[in-house]
């Protein structure tokens, strides 16, 4: 599945909150609710929450209607919107991959 193209249309991206689906979220600007697995999935979870993006939910309280209720509370929250916006401009702005190539080849002294 092509997950940044469905991302960038999505309301809300319910994510067990590992570093690639957050990052995407984070880069699409999409509210998540997060419902950690195991490893870094807790702390990567209440770092979100922190951030102002998502809601975290526990495996063992995700039921449908708890799920619901996350959902609606990021939808209607412009606070939520406002952040996550901001969060994918800065995101965007860092260049990515190639940012990073280009910031390791520097420091490596292979930049030329």
């Amino acid at each position: 599945m092509p997950q940044l193209a469905i991302l960038e249309q999505a309301d809300a991206f319910v994510t067990h909150a590992g570093m690639g689906g957050s990052a995407e979220g984070l880069l699409t600007g999409t509210p998540m609710i997060a419902v950690p697995q195991g490893a870094e999935q807790f702390d990567n979870a209440d770092r979100l929450v922190e951030l102002g993006v998502a809601r975290r939910v526990d495996t063992e309280e995700a039921t449908p209607q708890l799920l619901r209720e996350a959902l609606f509370a990021l939808a209607d929250d412009p606070e939520v919107a406002r952040r996550a916006a901001e969060l994918s401009e800065r995101s965007r702005a860092e260049g990515g991959t190639r940012r990073a190539v280009q910031l390791i080849e520097e420091y490596a002294g292979l930049d030329g």
